[in-house]
């Protein structure tokens, strides 16, 4: 089982944009064209090198821009980015027991 990185990215940005709709919080294109290169340059690197989660990332990065304290879960984007999560989730959990 191999986790697609762009895909996933793809699908957090989606699964994010439907949630603010839902929400009504607004936010310019700009936003996620940032969100997907903080995403992109952690996910990209081996797992042992990674620091964060991606749903760590992703509500450090609204605190931050925004300047909101929402405590974003893979459940609220959605149960496809939900379920490439766990799949996420599983291929860094193998990596680390097969060292």
């Amino acid at each position: 089982m191999n986790i697609s990185i762009p895909e996933l990215i793809s699908q957090i940005v989606e699964g994010l944009k439907n949630y603010f709709e839902m929400n009504q919080i607004q936010v310019n294109e700009n936003f996620y064209e940032e969100l997907m290169i903080i995403l992109s340059t952690e996910l990209a690197k081996p797992f042992n090198e990674q620091i964060y989660t991606p749903t760590q990332m992703l509500n450090d990065y609204i605190k931050n821009k925004l300047n909101k304290d929402i405590k974003i879960t893979p459940h609220n984007l959605g149960s496809e980015v939900n379920n490439s999560l766990i799949l996420w989730g599983i291929e860094k959990a193998k990596f680390f027991n097969e060292k």
